[in-house]
């Protein structure tokens, strides 16, 4: 370059020499000047050489002029070239600068487009681009035209070709001014690239040609939409590639091929490479998104009509059905029914490869107009990070009375109040609840406020975040989490090519869906949810005791709970743990708002009137707590302490009513959702504090919400024992009456092997059994059942230790213990039942079943009630005449005896009170021999003479009061009329009543509870 040999600080040189050295030194210009160059002739210097530049480039001159005058900007301030303290960099700077400046407004809209879209791709330093855009956007149609022929080149992009140069670029143009902040949002951008225009290609009709489901914009939004462009990137979407692009796509790469028997190790470091690049696309939408909502009102309404224009069209997602191959969701059933369709002889051959099905989910998205699965996990990835600043104090303000809002719809979809002939979403209050709840909302000032109002946003994006989990997040982690890895896991020796891709689509969704970030973004939403939760549940009071529920929580949809329940167990980590640290999404949780919550829940039917959702809350709450003992810690301190156990008894008597299905005849989901509620109660009963809040509870204002959950778990526990052995019985049966049929050979589904006789009738032409999955496994299902019963006569047992006083002062529920359970079981155990189940010890060892431990506790549960009242123990089961036998109770002492199974003084104990209750049961069987009893003195169900004689108000029918009583706790059903009854509504036979303890007197029958005319 001209200028190099010459040493510009050379102090015997005049200043003006040393000023035009400096000069030429950081212009370089093409051609040496003409004259000495100055800073006060620089500026004319610049501008022949801007002419000379236009003339020689023509179309791209302007560009030319651009470069060679940033050239000169950045060379002036790089060290080495000129000193950086010589005073004449900022007049050299303002020269170029009035240059460029000049130049640029005496062109053409067009051409300033043109030439700035092509520096911006150069180093042009920030200060001159800044102020070229600057003045580029006084021209109206300028913006609209630069911020498009910018963001047009990344409509394609994904994961492994994000052109973030091209991204780059439009971040400096959005910076420069809010003039293109506003242009991107405003016409022509907003309808071109923004938010376009959307009719609905695809419409379903029904029979009666009526419209019931047509095409949303989701799909449209993220193939031709800034920032569907934005999103699209993901690892997960790789059959959305062009076969010929397929190797780019991180499914499609070699090195995610043959993952099956890869090192742990291996898959970290893919894993943690998908991270590192999906974290990348989702910065970008987070640095894009920050800019457009600091940009004022228009901005940000943009921005929230994008993101609620997404969530509506994914709301199809989020729901049961569409079962895949002939819908779109993988995740129902667990991806049971695709692992049927890919091993079923019926299904094509097209149809028969899990790749094939996840191009149909992509055509399905197409047609649907839903985001793929990649798109809306990004999209909800920026919802958390939109979240993020939002404290947990906030909570407090979240409203749900903004779902109430008519003019939401727009914004949160099926969760706004509906047209009254559309169908509202499922919300925790009834219909005058919410009604109630609409009344009290628009009497709050914020209801009248403008939609789009500022003070709106973190109740907008609070409310956008909680339906995004149900319908962006859930069914990308449940399609992982449940579908994928459980189909890698049943064909891995079947089928090794559709294992290796669910194994493969399963680790690409890991590594995003537990990306540490990811995690802690997603515990803070779940945390501020649960807070909010806690706040209106209370009505912004004290949690416990559990106060009636506020106008916010009958508002507030009931998937806000049911989704975060769902995550809690997607996420929660299935390997035991040998330190039991808190793990992955548990990490960032406060176990105090969440434990809270869910006990709020499980205690109070005027919170959550479903049963089966209150029984998921407490499956959830004992699955963290015996996961994580600083969880348990929590049930031990203040205020959980206290209220525990009531919650629990109040959540064990809820789900009474839970069903699964029609076809759920042997109440499995009912026994289920009990059994952490049992093992609960064990752990809390190992504490003094708990065992104290126990016998205050049932002693005062919880006797009879315990005395209801004691008769529904001795029915329990008698159902689940007859279950189990009655299967144990068919079992046999049928196997000795097809001895010669090959039942074990017949392929087994999903579920695993049955062992039921499959006929030829039930049988394809390729042998396939059509019934597969419907078959019973009679060894499994008396497994669980007999599991189940053990579990319940546990807690029954652990219950009649600490309650047995309680339990002796109940008669009604003491006579049904003793009878239907006790007494019966021993017949079952000991007395000639147990010869017909034919079953050998080691297939009682494979079932689970122990009689031993179940003959002890039987043994030790009569000498925990006779230690209160022998006496009327000895009474009640004196009067039972279909179990109870001396020889029964005979066998069961030597059995006890025999394997050592109480200790010496128990031994002791027990033997007295068989001998005391045969003489017992001798006396009054002689008694009532002699008596003819009026057959009006009898009760109606039992037959037996009637000590408390009450009328069913609705079926006039006349039964003993414990006989009533023991029928409402159970079902509170009148069980002659089927219809609805409580204990205070049964009738007093008073005059009845008289009579037979009359009666009684005279002919010395011992009644329960007493004679009313004894002294």
């Amino acid at each position: 370059a001209l200028g190099e040999d010459i040493q510009p600080m050379d102090a015997k040189r005049p200043k003006e020499e040393v000023e035009h050295a400096l000069l030429v030194k950081v212009l370089q210009p093409a051609q040496p000047p003409q004259g000495k160059l100055s800073l006060e002739s620089v500026g004319e210097f610049l501008e022949s050489e801007a002419g000379r530049l236009l003339s020689q480039h023509g179309a791209k001159g302007l560009e030319e002029v651009f470069l060679f005058l940033a050239k000169g900007w950045r060379r002036s301030e790089e060290g080495g070239v000129v000193p950086s303290s010589w005073s004449g960099i900022p007049p050299l700077q303002e020269a170029i600068l009035t240059v460029a400046l000049t130049q640029l407004i005496t062109v053409s809209s067009e051409d300033k487009v043109r030439s700035l879209s092509a520096i911006l791709e150069t180093p042009v330093p920030s200060r001159l681009m800044n102020e070229l855009l600057s003045a580029a956007s006084e021209d109206e149609s300028v913006p609209a035209q630069l911020l498009i022929s910018v963001a047009r080149p990344l409509q394609g992009r994904h994961l492994n070709e994000s052109r973030s140069g091209q991204f780059g670029k439009l971040l400096r143009v959005l910076r420069a001014s809010k003039t293109y902040q506003l242009a991107l949002v405003s016409s022509p951008c907003f309808e071109e690239i923004f938010k376009p225009a959307f009719e609905p290609k695809f419409v379903w009709r029904n029979q009666k040609k009526e419209v019931y489901m047509q095409q949303r914009p989701g799909n449209m939004l993220q193939t031709r939409s800034l920032l569907g462009w934005i999103l699209s990137p993901s690892a997960l979407d790789g059959a959305t590639m062009p076969t010929s692009q397929a190797h780019l796509s991180e499914a499609g790469a070699g090195e995610w091929q043959g993952l099956q028997r890869a090192t742990r190790q291996r898959v970290e470091g893919l894993q943690h490479g998908t991270q590192m690049k999906v974290a990348g696309v989702q910065s970008q939408a987070a640095e894009l998104v920050d800019i457009l909502l600091r940009a004022g009102d228009a901005p940000r309404t943009a921005v929230l009509q994008w993101l609620g224009a997404m969530i509506m069209a994914a709301e199809p997602r989020g729901k049961q059905g569409h079962v895949a191959p002939e819908g779109f969701n993988f995740w129902p059933q667990q991806g049971n029914h695709v692992i049927d369709v890919l091993g079923n002889d019926q299904t094509t051959p097209f149809e028969k490869k899990l790749k094939n099905l996840l191009l149909i989910q992509a055509l399905h998205a197409k047609m649907h107009g839903f985001p793929t699965s990649g798109c809306a996990l990004n999209t909800f990835t920026l919802l958390l990070h939109l979240f993020k600043p939002i404290k947990s104090d906030a909570a407090a303000s979240f409203s749900s009375f903004f779902l109430l809002r008519r003019d939401t719809v727009e914004l949160m979809g099926s969760w706004a109040r509906q047209e009254k002939d559309s169908k509202n979403e499922a919300r925790f209050g009834e219909t005058e609840q919410f009604e109630a709840a609409l009344q009290v909302a628009e009497s709050d000032p914020s209801f009248s406020a403008a939609v789009w109002d500022k003070s709106h946003f973190k109740n907008q994006i609070f409310w956008l975040a909680t339906k995004g989990v149900g319908v962006l997040l859930l069914p990308v982690v449940k399609e992982a989490f449940h579908c994928m890895q459980n189909i890698a896991g049943h064909l891995v020796e079947k089928d090794r090519d559709n294992a290796d891709v669910a194994w493969r689509e399963f680790l690409i969704a890991e590594a995003t869906l537990k990306e540490p970030v990811f995690l802690e973004r997603l515990g803070h939403l779940i945390n501020l949810t649960f807070h909010f939760l806690k706040h209106a549940a209370a009505g912004a009071g004290e949690a416990f005791p559990t106060p009636a529920p506020s106008a916010l929580w009958h508002a507030c949809p009931s998937a806000v709970l049911e989704n975060t329940l769902d995550l809690l167990d997607l996420y929660r980590d299935r390997q035991k743990r040998a330190n039991n640290m808190v793990t992955g999404l548990f990490v960032y949780l406060d176990p105090v708002p969440v434990l809270t919550t869910l006990c709020v829940v499980m205690a109070s039917d005027e919170h959550v009137r479903d049963p089966s959702l209150r029984g998921r809350a407490v499956k959830i709450l004992h699955r963290l707590c015996t996961a994580f003992p600083a969880w348990m810690d929590k049930l031990n301190q203040e205020p959980l302490r206290q209220h525990m156990v009531p919650c629990l008894v109040n959540v064990f008597i809820a789900v009474e009513k839970a069903i699964m299905s029609y076809y759920d005849l042997s109440y499995r989901l009912k026994y289920e959702l009990r059994v952490p509620v049992m093992e609960l109660f064990e752990l809390c009963l190992q504490h003094e504090e708990h065992r104290h809040v126990l016998t205050a509870f049932v002693r005062g204002s919880g006797n009879d919400r315990f005395l209801k959950l004691l008769t529904q778990l001795i029915n329990d526990t008698n159902s689940q024992t007859e279950e189990a052995i009655r299967t144990v019985k068919d079992y046999h049966q049928k196997k000795d009456e097809e001895a010669s049929a090959a039942a074990s050979s017949s392929a087994p589904g999903p579920g695993g092997q049955h062992d039921e006789q499959v006929t030829d009738d039930d049988q394809t032409d390729g042998g396939e059994d059509v019934y597969r999955r419907s078959r019973m496994n009679y060894k499994e299902h008396a497994k669980k059942y007999f599991s189940l019963a053990c579990r319940t006569w546990k807690t029954l047992w652990l219950l009649c230790k600490h309650c047995a006083t309680t339990i002796v002062e109940g008669h009604s529920l003491l006579e049904q213990l003793l009878h239907t359970s006790l007494d019966a079981q021993l017949h079952f155990l000991v007395g000639p039942e147990m010869k017909n189940i034919k079953a050998s010890p080691q297939e009682y060892d494979e079932l689970g079943f122990n009689p031993k431990e179940w003959v002890k506790q039987i043994a030790e549960m009569f000498l925990f009630l006779t230690r209160v009242n022998p006496e009327e123990v000895a009474r009640i089961v004196a009067k039972d005449e279909r179990y109870y036998s001396q020889a029964n109770f005979q066998k069961a002492y030597n059995f006890v005896r025999k394997y050592g199974l109480l200790n010496d003084s128990e031994l002791v104990e027990f033997n007295k009170f068989i001998k005391d209750l045969g003489e017992r049961v001798e006396q009054q069987r002689s008694a009532m021999d002699q008596v003819d009893i009026p057959a009006e003195y009898l009760c109606e169900m039992m037959a037996d003479i009637m000590s408390d004689p009450v009328q069913f108000p609705q079926s006039k029918k006349i039964v003993d009061r414990w006989v009533a009583v023991r029928q409402i706790m159970g079902k509170d059903l009148d069980p002659y009329a089927n219809t609805p009854v409580k204990v205070e509504d049964l009738i007093p036979m008073t005059e009845l009543k008289e009579e037979i303890h009359r009666f009684a007197k005279d002919k010395s029958i011992t009644l329960e509870g007493g004679n009313m005319f004894d002294n």
